[in-house]
């Protein structure tokens, strides 16, 4: 039996915002830019240069770049480490870039605003999210999709779209494809 795939929504799962359409060519060029700025990880390893990338950081943040990237709860202890709202500052370094403008122009207020890359061969394990979280594909190809437990996959298209999806809901994600997934990642934070 073939994995049963949202080719007609299931509004339970996936909203697309439709008011909205941001440029694919100027997303992507802000990507570019970002690859250009972002400093060297903490850690000194060119490996984790492009990993926990965020856009939006706490106040007083030690690392702007990738104060985003951290998770919402302690792995070991299940403890909360933040409130998505407390997010609410945008990188200064970023400010003249397209993400900027879509920061600005979401119809709701985001948290953590990441990029996140999916390697092929990677997969994130199953869970849920404390809120929803809303993507826009910057890379992508067919193989790279959302799993829900219900079996149900979805493929977020490179259309400059905003795609809500429900991840309170257990979810994953995985790339069975050969080239590097990208999304943009807005946690949203009402």
């Amino acid at each position: 039996m073939a994995t049963p795939t949202l080719t007609t929504l299931d509004r339970d799962l996936v909203e697309i915002v439709e008011s909205v359409q941001f440029d694919h060519a100027e997303i992507v060029r802000a990507w570019e830019q970002y690859i250009e700025r972002v400093p060297d990880a903490p850690s000194g390893r060119p490996e984790d240069k492009l990993r926990r990338l965020g856009l939006t950081h706490r106040a007083g943040a030690e690392d702007v770049w990738r104060d985003a990237g951290n998770g919402q709860f302690d792995q070991a202890t299940g403890e909360k480490n933040f409130e998505e709202r407390e997010f609410a500052f945008f990188n200064e370094a970023l400010k003249d870039t397209y993400f900027a403008e879509i920061h600005r122009l979401l119809p709701f207020r985001a948290g953590r605003m990441r990029l996140v890359t999916l390697h092929p061969g990677e997969i994130y394990h199953m869970h849920t999210d404390h809120s929803r979280v809303a993507h826009i594909a910057l890379t992508t190809n067919e193989d790279s999709r959302l799993l829900f437990r219900s079996g149900h996959t979805y493929h977020v298209p490179t259309d400059g779209r905003i795609h809500i999806l429900n991840t309170l809901r257990h979810h994953s994600a995985y790339n069975a494809g050969g080239t590097d997934r990208v999304h943009l990642t807005m946690t949203l934070a009402d």
